[in-house]
């Protein structure tokens, strides 16, 4: 192949970006809302453009050639670059930013969003933000602007975005097995502690199959309506919790939830950003969804 600078076609690149750091054209179209052989397509276009290949497969998976790892180098820092100089510019505007109703349910809002609030209003003081606490199940955007939701998606009517994939797997505080100087054998001592559940227990159970462990009896297991209650149980040393990343990260890097265990089971949905069409050209919009998804993606 040749390249021909002149004709690098610009829409793919965004498209490009994803896949390279995914590793998969399935998950870069999932959150594009494209099919899969439309990415297949704008990544030949890109190719053809660019004279060399970008990806091979392996399996399921695509990984960049050597051509396609510098090339996304420099894709990706560009991209950075031109969103922040883009955010930087509203930001500046005071008169266009304006209020912003985030909404989320208590889950995210307190696990993940309240801890980082702060560093978005810092970074953004023309945005008069509110935060507004929905249902675990909602995902109608109206009365905010933007709304964060988990569950399969999209949704008709609505534009949307994967924010992450979910994985499931233990979580504790370092006090509950403090006893035993800290120190859990193996996924079979989790019969000796309560368990905290947002569901009917499958989930555990699930987590158990892929440890090749057998559940324990259910007589010492609590469920919760909301999964940040059961973590705030598990925060004071009052069982073990099944939780994502998303949720608990805050929590394990300040070191007062531990995982004891690597298993991991996939979780039956993903972490989206919601809005209706009509409100993504609000400035205060645009650079709420510019944060949240730089703060995934990164």
């Amino acid at each position: 192949m040749k390249a021909d600078a002149m004709r690098l076609p610009l829409d793919p690149l965004r498209t490009f970006d994803l896949a390279a750091r995914h590793e998969s054209f399935s998950r870069a179209a999932r959150a594009l809302h494209l099919t899969d052989s439309a990415v297949s397509h704008q990544m030949r276009r890109l190719e053809e453009a660019v004279g060399f290949p970008l990806f091979e497969r392996r399996g399921r998976r695509v990984v960049l050639t050597g051509a396609g790892r510098l090339f996304h180098r420099t894709v990706h820092d560009s991209l950075e670059t031109v969103s922040a100089a883009a955010t930087l510019l509203a930001a500046r505007a005071g008169e266009l930013a304006g209020p912003l109703v985030i909404g989320a349910p208590p889950m995210f809002a307190s696990k993940w969003l309240a801890p980082r609030l702060a560093e978005f209003v810092r970074a953004h003081p023309t945005v008069a933000c509110t935060v507004r606490v929905l249902d675990n199940d909602a995902v109608a955007t109206a009365g905010v602007d933007v709304g964060v939701t988990f569950g399969g998606g999209p949704w008709p009517g609505q534009w949307s975005r994967i924010l992450a994939e979910v994985a499931l797997s233990p979580a504790c505080s370092p006090r509950l097995f403090g006893d035993r100087g800290g120190v859990i054998p193996d996924p079979s001592a989790l019969g000796e502690v309560p368990l905290l559940h947002q569901d009917d227990g499958t989930e555990w159970r699930r987590w158990f199959e892929a440890a090749g462990v057998k559940a324990p009896h259910a007589a010492r297991q609590m469920h919760f309506s909301d999964i940040s209650v059961a973590i705030d149980v598990a925060l004071h040393g009052g069982g073990m919790v099944l939780v994502s990343d998303v949720l608990s990260s805050q929590h394990v890097r300040d070191g007062t939830l531990v995982r004891p265990f690597p298993v991991r089971i996939a979780a039956e949905g993903q972490w989206w950003v919601l809005c209706d069409p009509r409100r993504l050209e609000l400035p205060a919009v645009r650079m709420a969804l510019a944060w949240l998804t730089a703060q995934f993606d990164g």
